[in-house]
């Protein structure tokens, strides 16, 4: 649970549905910005990076044939580019080439009724992994798979979506909120932007002020599944192909760009605590850990 707290009459709230979830913009004192040009903003963008709508620019490129090169959007190859690199900062736990194990899953579009066999899995495995793709800068943008690799770009398009919200604001006063992914600008009405992060077993939230930066938050207490007893979570470790098996319940990344948060928060919660902690004090992030089967829940707080 991602809320701001507080509004008044000088603060306009926009509301809609995109990328499968709900967003939320905040914005203090009138700047002409209208309900529209949001949700064509997110329109466009979920014509890039959708995984649900088998015409976006992210579907279409999954399906074109391995050592082909395909021009791609400016967006897209940001996006792209980005994620590859944050795949080699977390050491392999981010991975957006994953998008075929998350279809053996049923994580993604296509829906499982059963847990896959470790055949599929492995074979799943064999093309999966974004070090498949190569890129080609310069006015032609392109890129290229060695390998039949699905991407799947769920864990870092939403934070980008935040942030190119936050650019077509063009004011100094604002939070846009997509799906609990959060970025924040000045004030809240003279006030600093303060929110809660949920914690399992319904306790208090942990109260974070949000000053010009922004806030990602993975978790397992909400999203997974029982299969013969066992709970998993809708995360993926990329090195084995399993539902990642951490002592993290959630994480929040604070960071200034939304979507960098975003993909961290999702790479610590499949490396688990302990590395995550490493990473948070090598690249000198903030971050709050919540850990698992700890009542009252053990937390973490990291440069904070």
């Amino acid at each position: 649970m991602l809320g701001a707290c507080g509004t008044s009459e000088k603060t306009q709230v926009f509301t809609g549905a995109t990328m499968g979830t709900t967003y939320t913009v905040k914005v203090v004192d009138d700047n002409g910005i209208s309900q529209q040009a949001i949700d064509n903003k997110l329109k466009q963008i979920n014509q890039i990076f959708s995984t649900w709508d088998s015409k976006s620019e992210l579907s279409l490129l999954n399906q074109q044939p391995i050592n082909k090169w395909v021009k791609t959007s400016d967006e897209l190859f940001t996006v792209l580019k980005v994620a590859k690199q944050i795949y080699q900062q977390t050491n392999g736990y981010f991975d957006p080439g994953i998008g075929r194990l998350v279809d053996v899953w049923g994580f993604g579009a296509n829906k499982q009724t059963q847990k896959p066999s470790p055949a599929k899995v492995r074979l799943a495995l064999t093309n999966s992994s974004i070090r498949y793709l190569m890129f080609k800068d310069g006015a032609n943008k392109a890129v290229r798979k060695t390998k039949d690799i699905r991407i799947d770009l769920s864990a870092i398009a939403k934070g980008y979506g935040v942030d190119e919200v936050a650019k077509l604001l063009s004011i100094p006063n604002y939070l846009v909120e997509i799906g609990g992914e959060v970025r924040s600008s000045g004030s809240n009405n003279g006030k600093a932007w303060t929110l809660g992060i949920e914690r399992p077993n319904n306790a208090k939230p942990i109260a974070i002020t949000l000053e010009n930066k922004a806030i990602a938050t993975s978790g397992n207490y909400r999203h997974y599944f029982i299969w013969q007893g066992r709970r998993y979570m809708h995360i993926i470790n990329p090195r084995n192909g399993l539902p990642a098996d951490s002592d993290i319940a959630s994480v929040s990344v604070i960071h200034p760009q939304t979507m960098m948060a975003d993909a961290y928060a999702t790479a610590m919660m499949a490396m688990g605590s302990q590395k995550a902690i490493a990473l948070a004090k090598q690249l000198d992030l903030s971050v709050v850990l919540i850990l698992n089967q700890q009542i009252p829940s053990k937390v973490i707080k990291i440069n904070l």
